[in-house]
């Protein structure tokens, strides 16, 4: 017997590999000679972001920057604060089995911890806890089988699948230029020593050869100032952008995923028509990377067999990533923080600064509990004038309970948390409250192996005839399709004769009668 059948392509991104890994990264950072020396330190903040990524055999390889930020008092000046900025590149390696050039890799970063020695009065020693994350995957496209010509002596079984293939990627950059005036209520500057950007994308899209996002930049500036009773302030602004990358062969509807980061910014001093410092000029390096998906929804043979002949079936096992479901919920930090007795109490709080850090996740039936840290530090004024602004760590912890239905024990989940709203309140000089929100997301995946069918061959093999009536009783787990095939009959055979209310979920120890005739093919 001659089979007939068609086939079509199937293009689908197949998990490789995920990992995650953690490196320590430990630079020294030197205190330029026309600066004064440390006294004491307030703060040490850093910010990470890729610049280079590239598969290789069984491995990825990282490339990127670590920029440091440090806030000091300076020796016989105890009311000015001091800032040093460094840069420390790096190149990390993530193992990943079974990655190969060409494959594509996506990396997150998390800074987990920064600590530091004190050397002398100039030199620090400075070690970094980074966190990465990789994901490799293939573009795979197979020719596989999609119909069969001969339907009455062929049996086949189909699965629908939702199919995502990469369409291709672009990135690039682009330069913002905004000037800041500060606002009548503040004081003058006198120089800027910690500034901070955070991208938010409100819309993403896709069009012909290209994927466009558009969303604000909320820029924090920290700034000396003149005044001995408010030393430092933070001015906070929101700059909108827009930015365009090259995606050759990208067209309108289809899927992206966007990443958008600023990877440096460069402030500088200006006078306002009155001639006091009152405006920030702002360069800021955005870059932006988009890929597009073509997401199809298909029936693919996964199965086949022939009643009236034996079937030799070439197979190939693929792995796809499929989406159980995703949440999102806000949660709220309300904490009251004592001062210790070993530090200063508190006349005014001039600054804080925290970042949401997820330490862990876990999944049970329809929901994943995230767990995490609120970290950061406190610059304030101390009651007594003759000391200089003390710096306080703060780390709280906090829970979120996401609900995903669908979700077990056994499955993956992308969580990342995002800072929305931060505030303080004295409450005493020993204490204050800090209340912060957040909005916690969660994305719940699993990884499925399917066997899709490529090629079918008739084996020259004589059939064994075992025609007759058999009564048998169904396994957990059996379907219609599994016992047709255990008795080489067909499915509308089993139906003709068995009363069966649900084709879809056979009842365990049900009794079948199956009929086998010689000429099954019109059985």
């Amino acid at each position: 017997m001659a089979i007939n059948y068609e086939k079509g392509l199937l293009k689908v991104d197949q998990l490789v590999g995920e990992e995650l890994s953690q490196h320590l990264i430990e630079e020294e950072l030197i205190i330029p000679e026309d600066k004064p020396e440390i006294a004491k330190i307030l703060d040490l903040g850093a910010r990470v972001y890729g610049t280079g990524i590239e598969v290789v055999q069984d491995r990825v390889m990282i490339e990127g920057i670590i920029s440091y930020n440090l806030l000091y008092i300076a020796v016989g000046d105890s009311k000015r604060v001091m800032q040093v900025d460094s840069e420390a590149g790096f190149t990390q390696y993530v193992e990943v089995e079974g990655a190969k050039p060409r494959m594509t890799a996506d990396i997150s970063f998390e800074l987990e911890h920064v600590d530091y020695d004190i050397q002398d009065s100039r030199r620090l020693n400075i070690r970094t806890v980074l966190n990465i994350g990789c994901k490799v995957q293939q573009l795979l496209q197979i020719e596989v089988l999609r119909e069969f010509d001969q339907p009455d002596t062929i049996q086949a079984l189909k699965e629908p699948l939702r199919l995502i293939s990469s369409g291709g990627d672009g990135s690039g950059q682009t330069i913002i230029r905004e000037d800041v005036e500060i606002p009548d209520d503040m004081p003058s500057a006198v120089e800027v020593l910690r500034k901070d950007a955070r991208v938010k994308v409100l819309e993403k899209k896709v069009a012909d050869n290209r994927v466009i996002a558009h969303g604000e930049i909320d820029l924090r500036i920290l700034y000396q100032t003149q005044e001995e009773q408010e030393p430092v302030q933070l001015l906070q602004y929101d700059i909108p952008f827009s930015h365009t990358v090259e995606v050759q062969g990208a067209y309108q509807g289809m899927d992206c995923h966007v990443n958008v980061e600023v990877q440096d910014i460069d402030i500088s001093l200006r006078q306002d028509i009155v001639g006091d410092v009152r405006i920030f000029s702002i360069d800021m390096m955005l870059f932006m990377e988009g890929r597009v998906f073509e997401s199809q929804e298909v029936d693919v043979i996964v199965d086949a067999y022939s009643p009236g002949s034996v079937l030799d079936l070439t197979k190939q096992k693929i792995v796809l990533s499929r989406s159980v479901g995703e949440a999102q919920a806000q949660a709220v930090i309300r904490e009251n923080v004592e001062i210790p007795e070993s530090i200063p109490p508190v006349d005014k709080i001039l600054y804080t600064e925290v970042r949401p850090l997820i330490t862990d996740y876990r999944t049970s039936d329809n929901q994943v509990l995230v767990d995490g840290v609120l970290t950061g530090v406190v610059l304030y004024r101390p009651e007594d004038e003759e000391l200089p602004i003390c710096s306080l760590k703060v780390d709280i912890p906090f829970t979120q309970n996401l609900e995903i239905k669908g979700v077990t024990e056994d499955m993956n989940c992308f969580c990342e948390v995002e800072l929305q709203y931060l505030s303080h309140t004295l409450v005493s000089f020993n204490e204050f409250e800090l209340k912060a929100t957040m909005l916690v997301r969660g994305e719940a995946t699993e990884s499925i192996e399917k066997e899709v069918l490529l090629d079918v061959e008739e084996k020259e093999q004589e059939q064994v005839e075992d025609a007759g009536i058999y009564v048998y009783f169904v396994q957990p787990g059996d379907t219609l399709w599994s016992v047709a095939k255990k008795y080489n009959t067909t499915i509308d055979s089993i139906l003709r004769y068995n009363d069966i209310e649900d084709q879809d979920d056979l009842k365990a120890g049900t009794r079948l009668m199956i009929f086998k005739r010689l000429d099954t093919s019109i059985a």
